[in-house]
């Protein structure tokens, strides 16, 4: 997570509240709290400068035409709203056959496009589409889904900015490149919350499972050698921790 910092947006203040909560109790290093800020949204993304990323909590079919996904295209495309919705699709088919099941993260890059960052007034290089749902539905029933996309984002933004470092898409393959070919590092991350709006999710559940996914993400990154060879006592200690926000 060297160099990531990540702006946590929502216009409910419920929402913001159980962040803060959420991370002072499961982020004791505070080098990692202060990556995450948490505001409550009272205008529109036009208000929030530049970032690098925005992180789409998509349905599995790439439309952004509706929540804060279309708050994205509108952001990044504004004479065509649409457009976003056609590149995400056009990468989830080429990586998905057009379906990206939920709990995945897919990087949807914008260089060498009309939304490219030199275009969209954010300077925005990437979408992250982050499926909460197949169809925008109730999503209660799936009770870690927030973790899941919390993990899968932390792992596809190291992924990439590994690979920009290296110079090199390492398998070959990666969404990153544009039209253009170029790819570049993601350093500053907008996001909202996973499933709190269609799918019901509650603001305390959303929280302190977008909390542990990433105190548990830094620890793997800490601890290679025992991430990479889990014993059940530690698996099922993590597990222990997720399962407790099922009921929240």
């Amino acid at each position: 997570m060297d160099n990531l910092q990540f702006i946590l947006i929502d216009r409910s203040g419920l929402l913001v509240q159980e962040w803060t909560h959420a991370f002072s109790e499961h982020i004791s290093d505070p080098t990692i709290r202060a990556k995450f800020t948490m505001l409550t949204m009272r205008g529109t993304l036009s208000d929030l400068g530049q970032f690098d990323c925005i992180v789409s909590p998509a349905n599995s079919y790439g439309r952004l035409d509706g929540g804060f996904d279309q708050a994205i295209s509108e952001a990044l495309s504004p004479s065509s709203p649409l457009l976003p919705t056609h590149l995400a699709q056009k990468t989830l088919y080429s990586r998905y056959k057009g379906y990206a099941p939920p709990g995945t993260c897919t990087l949807v890059p914008l260089a060498g496009t009309a939304c490219s960052p030199s275009n969209n007034p954010h300077a925005c290089a990437y979408i992250a589409l982050c499926p909460t749902m197949r169809v925008p539905e109730d999503v209660r029933w799936n009770r870690e889904i927030v973790y899941n996309l919390m993990w899968a984002l932390l792992v596809e933004l190291e992924r990439h900015n590994r690979a920009v470092a290296a110079n090199s898409i390492g398998d070959g393959t990666s969404s990153d490149k544009g039209a253009s070919g170029e790819i570049t590092a993601i350093r500053k991350v907008l996001m909202t919350g996973f499933g709190t709006g269609a799918g019901n999710i509650s603001a305390a559940r959303c929280a302190q499972q977008m909390a542990l996914a990433v105190k548990h993400f830094v620890d793997a990154c800490a601890h290679p050698h025992k991430w990479s060879s889990l014993e059940w006592d530690d698996a099922l200690s993590y597990a222990g921790e997720v399962r407790r926000t099922h009921d929240l």
